[in-house]
C-alpha cells in the first residue's frame, strides 16, 4: 500500500452509485466473488477496475501501476473492511458523510433525483433549487422541476469511461471527477441529496490520506482505528479510552491569507496602470495558489486536501505535521516573498491541530485558527528567524539619486537614462501582463529550488518555492508528462485532453489601455470618458459558516463536508459564473476585470457597461442561490476620469463598499447589508433600478430618440429637452424629500403633490415616475423607496451620458 493507492481507493469508493443510476448493470451478472458483498454499488466500482484493469494495451502507465487488486479488494469492501487500510477508508467516508449505514430501501424513482443546492441549509426561506444532471460547463441550477434519468446517467458514464483510460496522475482524475460528477447526488435515497458524488468522495480521499499517513506515522494502530470506528456507530459508548482517541491530534488545519493586496495592486501611475494591474492581480493569485502547493507537495500530500481556494487564501487539511517542519516552510515562503516586494505584500500562514472531535466541531474550530492568522498578519515578520537581517541590514544594492525605479520607488533600474525607469520586478509585471493576452493554458514543472540569488521578478520568486511557470495558448502533452496543464478561466474538457486542473478567476486580458475603455462611452458626439470602478462583495459569509456550523453540532462529520462544498459553489459563482456573464464584453473591451474570485470581484469599465451589470451579477447571485435575505452582496461604485490615480480611485471604492455595508437605517439595530453606494451614496438595490430608469429617461429627453423622432407642427422635435432639466430636477429633491418621508408613514398631501408636479410641469413624464414612486409607497407595493438622493445618481449619470464632445473633449 502506498499514497497513491490509498487515494484512488477513497476517490473510487462510491463510484458504482452512477453505474448502478444507468441500469445498464446487473448484480448477477458480477464475478462470484463479489457474491458475498452486501451492498451494490461497492459491487459495480470494483467490477468496473476490474474490468478496466484487464485492457492494460489502453490504460495510461499511471494506471497499470497503481490500479492493483489490493485497490479493487479495498473498493469493494468499503463497507465491511478486511484491514486496517479498509478500515481507514471507512472510517473517512463515515468522517465525511456521517452515514453509519446507507439506506437500502430503494425506490422506484432513485434515478430520477438531481441533486439539490446547499443553500438552503443556511437560509431557510431560500428556493428549492436543482442542478441538471450534467457537468460542471453549466453550473447554475434550477427551481423548477428537474430530474435525471437512467438515459441521461449513461450519457455521463460513456462520456466519463472514454477519458478515464487516459488519466495520467491524481489531478487528472480529480479534475475528471470534478467535470462529470460535481452535479451528481452522492445518495437518492434515505438522506437529503445536496451532497454530491465528486464533493463526497474528494473529502473522504483527503481525510483517508491523513489517516493513512498517520497510521504509517505510528500515531494510530489497528486498536485506534476499531475504537474510532466503533464510537463513530455509537457515540452513547465513549468512555475514558474513547475520549482520549476522539482528542489525539490527527490532523494539521492550515490556512493562509494575503494581506496588503490593495496597496500592492494600485500603487502605480495610472498611464502605465493597465499594463501592470493584470500581472500584480495575476501574481496574487498564483502567490496564494503555489503557497498551498509548496506546503501541499513538501508534505507528501496533494490538492485533494485543499479545503478551500480563492480570493488570496487556501486551506488545507493535513495529517500530524511536526512544529518545525511547518515553521520551516512558512519561513521559505515569506522570506521569499519580502526578498521579492519587500513590505508590500504578507501572507499569513497559521495552523492548528484538530482532533476527531474537532472535526465534528470544524467551524468552530476553523474560526479560531481563522483569529490565530489575523493575530499573525499584525506581528507579520517578528517571529522570523532572519528578522533582523531581512529588516536592519543594508542590501548591497547601491540606488543612488535618479536610478531608483519609477513605479515601486524600492529598487534599481538597469537603464537610468530611460525615461520610464523600470526596475525589474515591475517590468517583470508588465511582460507577465503580455504573456496573458491570449493564454488558454498554465504550464507547470517542478524544479530544483535555486540556493542562491534573490528573485527579482515573478517567475524568479516561483522558482524558488520549486515551479517553472509559464502562460501558453497551445499545448501537447506529447513528451511533456512531467509537466502539468492547467485550463484558465474555463471549465471543459475538449478532445480528450484532461486538465491537471480548472484555475477560475480572471487571468486573459484583452484591452489594458484605460483612456481607450473610457472612450467607449461615447455614443455619435456624446458621452463622458469616464471610468466606473465596481467593486462587489458576498454577505455575511463568517455568520453564514457559523449558522452551517451550528445547524450541523447534531449530525456529526457533516459540518466539514457542507462547509466544502459551499465554499466551492461561492467560487464557482465568483470564479466562472460572473467571468461567463462578462465574457462578450470583456472580449470587446468594454470591461477591465482586476479580479473576480473567492467572493468578491473588482472590476474597471464603461459606466455603461458597469451599471448593468450590477443588476445582472445580483440577479444571477440570486437565482444561483437561491436566497434574498441572507446570501446577497453588497456594492461599491464611483465613477472616475480615465487618468485618476489608480490606487485612490480603488481606495475610494473600497470605502463605499464599506459604506454600504454599514449604513443602518434609524429603527435597525445592525446593519442589514444588501445594498449599493453610488458615489458615496448609499441606495436599496430597488432604489438604484429606479435611478437608473429616470437616468435613461433622461438621457432619451435630452438626446432624443433619433429611431422614433417625430415632427411636430412647427418642425421642431418632439420629446427633446435642453440639459437644462438635470438641474430643475436636482432641485426637485427639496419637494420630494417630504413627500417620500410622508409617504413612508401612510400619509400623502395632495396639495403638496401638485406643487411638486407643478414645479416639474415641463418635464411630466419624470414627475409622474417620482410620483409613482410616492403612490407604491403608500400603498405597500413591493420594496419601499426610502432616499430621495436616488435622483442625484440618476442625474450624475445623465450628466455623463449627455454632455456633448467638442474636439474630441467632453463639454
Amino acid at each position: 500500500m502506498d499514497d497513491v493507492k490509498i487515494l484512488l481507493s477513497a476517490l473510487f469508493h462510491d463510484l458504482g452509485k452512477v453505474l448502478e443510476r444507468t441500469k445498464e448493470y446487473y448484480t448477477k451478472e458480477l464475478p462470484e466473488r463479489f457474491a458475498k458483498v452486501e451492498y451494490a454499488h461497492p459491487k459495480f466500482s470494483a467490477f468496473l477496475l476490474e474490468t478496466l484493469g484487464k485492457e492494460k494495451s489502453e490504460l495510461s502507465n499511471f494506471l497499470k501501476e497503481h490500479l492493483t487488486e489490493e485497490v479493487i479488494d479495498l473498493v469493494l469492501f468499503h463497507h465491511s473492511p478486511q484491514n486496517d487500510y479498509g478500515q481507514i477508508i471507512q472510517i473517512a467516508d463515515w468522517l465525511a458523510s456521517s452515514e453509519r449505514e446507507e439506506n437500502q430501501s430503494q425506490k422506484e424513482h432513485y434515478v430520477n433525483v438531481v441533486l439539490s443546492g446547499p443553500f438552503k441549509k443556511v437560509d431557510e426561506n431560500a428556493k428549492d433549487i436543482k442542478y441538471p444532471l450534467t457537468t460542471l460547463e453549466n453550473i447554475f441550477p434550477s427551481s423548477g422541476d428537474v430530474k435525471a434519468s437512467d438515459e441521461s446517467y449513461k450519457r455521463l458514464v460513456n462520456s466519463l469511461l472514454k477519458l478515464f483510460p487516459k488519466v495520467d496522475n491524481i489531478d487528472q482524475l480529480l479534475t475528471l471527477f470534478e467535470f462529470y460528477l460535481s452535479q451528481v447526488p452522492a445518495q437518492t435515497t434515505g438522506y437529503e441529496p445536496d451532497i454530491s458524488i465528486y464533493d463526497h468522495s474528494r473529502i473522504t480521499a483527503g481525510l483517508a490520506h491523513a489517516l493513512y499517513k498517520d497510521y504509517k506515522n505510528n500515531l494510530l494502530n489497528k486498536n485506534d482505528l476499531n475504537k474510532i470506528k466503533d464510537l463513530l456507530r455509537d457515540r452513547k459508548k465513549i468512555d475514558t479510552a474513547g475520549e482520549e482517541i476522539f482528542n489525539r491530534k490527527l490532523f494539521t488545519f492550515i490556512v493562509g491569507d494575503i494581506s496588503g493586496i490593495q496597496s500592492f495592486l494600485f500603487n502605480v501611475s495610472s498611464e502605465r496602470a493597465g499594463r501592470m494591474l493584470k500581472g500584480k492581480s495575476v501574481f496574487i493569485d498564483l502567490l496564494s495558489r503555489y503557497s498551498a502547493k509548496f506546503i501541499l507537495d513538501s508534505t507528501g500530500f496533494t490538492r485533494v486536501n485543499t479545503l478551500y481556494l480563492g480570493g488570496g487564501n487556501f486551506e488545507l487539511l493535513l495529517s500530524y505535521i511536526p512544529e518545525d517542519e511547518l515553521t520551516r516552510l512558512r519561513n521559505h515562503i515569506i522570506e521569499t516573498l519580502w526578498k521579492f516586494v519587500g513590505d508590500d505584500l504578507y501572507l499569513g500562514i497559521e495552523w492548528d491541530y484538530l482532533s476527531i472531535n474537532d472535526l465534528l466541531n470544524f467551524i468552530n474550530k476553523r474560526e479560531e485558527v481563522m483569529l490565530k492568522a489575523n493575530q499573525r498578519k499584525k506581528k507579520r515578520y517578528s517571529t522570523l528567524e532572519n528578522f533582523y537581517d531581512l529588516i536592519f541590514v543594508p542590501k548591497s544594492e547601491d540606488i543612488k539619486e535618479g536610478e531608483y525605479c519609477t513605479i515601486c520607488g524600492k529598487k534599481k533600474v538597469e537603464d537610468a537614462s530611460s525615461q520610464d525607469r523600470w526596475c525589474k520586478t515591475c517590468k517583470s509585471f508588465v511582460e507577465l501582463t503580455g504573456k496573458l493576452r491570449n493564454a488558454s493554458f498554465l504550464v507547470e514543472e517542478r524544479v530544483n529550488i535555486p540556493s542562491s540569488k534573490d528573485p527579482e521578478t515573478w517567475d524568479e520568486f516561483f522558482e524558488k518555492l520549486g515551479y517553472r511557470i509559464d502562460f501558453v495558448n497551445n499545448f501537447s502533452r506529447l513528451g511533456q508528462t512531467s509537466k502539468k496543464i492547467y485550463q484558465l478561466e474555463d471549465v471543459h474538457i475538449k478532445d480528450g485532453f484532461i486538465p491537471d486542473g480548472f484555475l477560475l478567476g480572471s487571468f486573459k486580458i484583452i484591452e489594458s489601455n484605460f483612456e481607450e475603455i473610457a472612450e467607449r462611452n461615447i455614443v455619435g458626439d456624446y458621452g463622458d470618458k469616464k471610468l466606473a470602478y465596481l467593486k462587489m462583495d458576498a454577505d455575511n459569509m463568517g455568520e453564514i459558516f457559523k449558522k452551517l456550523g451550528d445547524k450541523e453540532k447534531k449530525r456529526e462529520g457533516l459540518a466539514l463536508t457542507r462547509y466544502g462544498i459551499l465554499s466551492r459553489r461561492m467560487e464557482l459563482f465568483f470564479g466562472k459564473g460572473v467571468l461567463d456573464l462578462i465574457k462578450d464584453k470583456r472580449e470587446k473591451g468594454y470591461l477591465y476585470p482586476v479580479f473576480v474570485g473567492g467572493d468578491d470581484l473588482f472590476i474597471i469599465g464603461t459606466y455603461n457597461e458597469i451599471n448593468n451589470l450590477v443588476r445582472e451579477i445580483r440577479e444571477k447571485y440570486s437565482e444561483y442561490t437561491g436566497s434574498q435575505e441572507i446570501f446577497t452582496i453588497s456594492t461599491g461604485m464611483g465613477y472616475f476620469p480615465d487618468n485618476f490615480p489608480l490606487i485612490r480611485g480603488a481606495r475610494i471604492v473600497e470605502e463605499f463598499l464599506e459604506k454600504a455595508k454599514n449604513f443602518v437605517y434609524p429603527e435597525e439595530e445592525k446593519p442589514k447589508k444588501n445594498k449599493i453606494c453610488v458615489d458615496g451614496e448609499v441606495l436599496s438595490y430597488r432604489e438604484y433600478e429606479e435611478a437608473l430608469d429616470i437616468a435613461n429617461e433622461l438621457t432619451k429627453r435630452i438626446l432624443g430618440n433619433k429611431e422614433e423622432k417625430q415632427k411636430s407642427e412647427e418642425g421642431k422635435s418632439k420629446g427633446q429637452t435642453s440639459r437644462a432639466v438635470i438641474t430643475k430636477i436636482e432641485r426637485s429633491i427639496k419637494g420630494f424629500n417630504p413627500l417620500l418621508e410622508q409617504s413612508l408613514n401612510r400619509k400623502i398631501s395632495p396639495p403638496a403633490v401638485w406643487r411638486f408636479m407643478y414645479y416639474l410641469r415641463d418635464y411630466k413624464d419624470i414627475g409622474e415616475r417620482l410620483v409613482n414612486i410616492l403612490l407604491k409607497n403608500l400603498l405597500g407595493e413591493g420594496e419601499k423607496i426610502r432616499n430621495p438622493r436616488l435622483i442625484l445618481v440618476a442625474t450624475k449619470i445623465a450628466r455623463m451620458k449627455t454632455r456633448k464632445l467638442e474636439g474630441g473633449k467632453s463639454k
